[in-house]
Formats: C-alpha cells, sequence, structure tokens
C-alpha cells in the first residue's frame, strides 16, 4: 500500500526522470516522515541516489519546506553503508504513545552524552526492539517519565533505534536535557566494548547529528559520568569516546 510521506526539500532534488513522472531524490540519507516536521513519526529512509515520486505538493513547516512524496512502506531504496546509520523509526519497534510531551527543545544542542543500558545487549532487530519496548516500558511505568529516556538507542545489530529523537527534550542526562542529545548502546561495557557494528553505528550517529545540525558544529561529547556520579557508560566504552574528536 502506497502512503504519502514528507522530505525535507533541502535535501532533496526534484526531476522528471522517474517513469514520466516528477520524483524526488535524495543527496543526503532522509528521513521520510509522516507529517511536515520532525515531529512526526519517521516512516524509514531515502538513500542516495534513489528517488521516490512526488506529489507536486509543498508544505512549510518548523522553519523548513517539506516535500510531499509516495512511500511504500516495505519498500527499500538502499543500504545505509555511508552518511548516517539505520535508524528504526519508534513505530517499528512498537513505541507506546508517550504521556504528554517533555516540549521540543529550545536551541541547538552542544552536548552529545554516551550511555549504556547496564542490561545484557541485544544482536538481533526483533530482539533489539524488544529490549527498547522494555526499557520504554521501566522510564514511563516505574520512573513516570513521559516516554523513554534517550535521544536514540544503539543496539549491537548495528541499527539505531528513535527515542525521543533529535529535536524533543530528553531525561538522559540531568541538568543537560535541554543543551544535550543522549545516546545509549544497548549492553554493559564495563569489562568489554560493543562489538564493532555497534561502536560504528555510534560513531555515524554522531557524524549524522552534525551533518544535519541537530547538534552544534562545536559540540562537546560526554560520557554520562563525567557530569553525575555513576559508572555509565561502563569503563571500557569510555576510555574509548575520550579519545573521540571532540570530547571534553
Amino acid at each position: 500500500m502506497m502512503v504519502l510521506g514528507t522530505l525535507l526539500l533541502s535535501l532533496i532534488l526534484v526531476t522528471r526522470t522517474c517513469l514520466a513522472a516528477e520524483c524526488a531524490c535524495s543527496t543526503l540519507n532522509v528521513h521520510i516522515r509522516q507529517g511536515p516536521g520532525t515531529s512526526h513519526a519517521q516512516l524509514g529512509m531515502l538513500i542516495p541516489p534513489h528517488c521516490l515520486t512526488y506529489t507536486g505538493q509543498q508544505v512549510t513547516a518548523e522553519g523548513y519546506t517539506w516535500a510531499k512524496v509516495e512511500y511504500q512502506k516495505n519498500h527499500h531504496v538502499g543500504s545505509t553503508t555511508s552518511g548516517c546509520p539505520h535508524i528504526v523509526s519508534r513505530q517499528e519497534w512498537g513505541a507506546r504513545a508517550p504521556h504528554g510531551s517533555a516540549g521540543r527543545l529550545s536551541h541547538t544542542p552542544k552536548y552529545i552524552f554516551v550511555h549504556h543500558s547496564a542490561t545484557h545487549g541485544c544482536h538481533t532487530q526483533s530482539s533489539c526492539a524488544q529490549e527498547v519496548r522494555s526499557f520504554q516500558n521501566y522510564h514511563m511505568d516505574s520512573k513516570h517519565y513521559s516516554d523513554i529516556e534517550y535521544s536514540f538507542l544503539i543496539g549491537e545489530d548495528g541499527n539505531v533505534y528513535e527515542g525521543r529523537g533529535w529535536d524533543m527534550v530528553g531525561a538522559h542526562t540531568l541538568g543537560h536535557n535541554h543543551d544535550g542529545l543522549g545516546f545509549c548502546v544497548i549492553g554493559t561495557f564495563t569489562h568489554q566494548l560493543p562489538n564493532d557494528a555497534a561502536m560504528s553505528a555510534l560513531k555515524r550517529l554522531i557524524g549524522c547529528a552534525v551533518t544535519m545540525g541537530k547538534v552544534t558544529s562545536t559540540y562537546t561529547l560526554k560520557g554520562h559520568r563525567d557530569v553525575r556520579p555513576t559508572e555509565c557508560p561502563g569503563q571500557k566504552l569510555y576510555d574509548v569516546i575520550r579519545t573521540w574528536p571532540h570530547y571534553g
């Protein structure tokens, strides 16, 4: 079944090379959203050099112009070998609707905080989705948060799972939920590192945040323990991120 999605127009080219119809072709990895604006659910991702049918409609939202396209949910448009990692949307991992909203970030964040979940890890999309659902249940039902804590979560399957997403205030790092994004690697990394797939996804997610303007270009990278009395994100993972650019 075809559904309508929207793409950020500044990141696509509209051409007439798609079976004689107008098409939207990505120049960067672009999220396909259920409606105009990043507050809408992500349906998938359009990856260069692939195209989707453009309906000829444009909508302005959040200061950007969005293009409406036809999108088939189960259609795979390509692999994510460069640019942003593959992000599994809330809809895809089975998220509950949040209890209200903590609000949107008022300014571009200047921090990225790395966490670990301090649980067992996961190595398939189905098992990681199950873990993410369990985190959301715990955060909402036991900690009484409006939603899952983190902005994004990373599994050892190499996927990134959309938490609150790029533009919403999180509950991941006390004192920095309004000026930082929280990226949580699923697993416990006190005595071992995440596997290569997870480490690559984490690096690419950080790069994606910069490319998309979701953090300042002069962002500071920190571990959770840098601002709170905790072992998070685990000693092994912490030792590595301290060697990465922008750590401070």
